[in-house]
């Protein structure tokens, strides 16, 4: 009898913890359409792009574009400006970025592809690009070591994506000669 009760009480416990974890696991609120947001959602936007610097002359610095057109650069390093600097951009231009944002499914994409978090093969002394997406509250910020093998190729077209959106050239200079200073591949971990 007690061993009974025992395992109807463990049956409850194991079921309690999987509906938990179904209820957690799916999402609450589906992601919003980046493709036709409202003017209100448009407030709420910002898209981040930070660039870090490199074993190297890679180019480090902070790019912000707002759903308001407005564009934020703070430069930190081995760029023409490192002082903070504003900018505008047309709603046209945003509304191209959130196209790119959606061919992507940024919204779908894993949030770290740091150097320490890399599961595949990996190229050290990169830089990383760190791309923060913002609207109608939700937040997806992707972690993109450019030595991990395994990151979407995406990332890549995003991040050029966004300085290009907020003419980020005018404030970085001529960067195409700057880089790791060489780098070192290594096989899966």
């Amino acid at each position: 009898m007690e061993f009974r009760r025992l395992t109807v009480a463990v049956l409850v416990v194991i079921s309690s913890l999987l509906t938990v974890n179904i209820a957690i696991a799916s999402p609450g609120d589906p992601a919003p359409d980046l493709t036709s947001l409202s003017d209100a959602d448009l407030k709420t936007l910002t898209v981040r792009l930070e660039r870090t610097a490199c074993y190297g002359t890679c180019p480090a610095y902070t790019v912000t574009i707002h759903g308001d057109g407005r564009v934020e650069y703070t430069g930190q390093g081995n760029v023409k400006e490192k002082a903070a600097r504003d900018g505008r951009i047309e709603m046209t231009a945003i509304a191209e970025l959130l196209s790119h944002f959606t061919q992507a499914k940024f919204l779908s994409i894993s949030k770290d592809y740091s150097e320490e978090k890399c599961t595949c093969g990996r190229c050290t002394d990169m830089p990383t690009g760190i791309i923060e997406l913002r609207v109608s509250g939700i937040t997806h910020r992707v972690k993109h070591y450019h030595g991990c093998t395994c990151a979407p190729k995406s990332l890549f077209g995003l991040e050029s994506t966004i300085d290009k959106a907020a003419n980020s050239d005018q404030w970085i200079g001529d960067v195409s000669k700057q880089g790791p200073y060489g780098f070192t591949c290594f096989g899966p971990k």
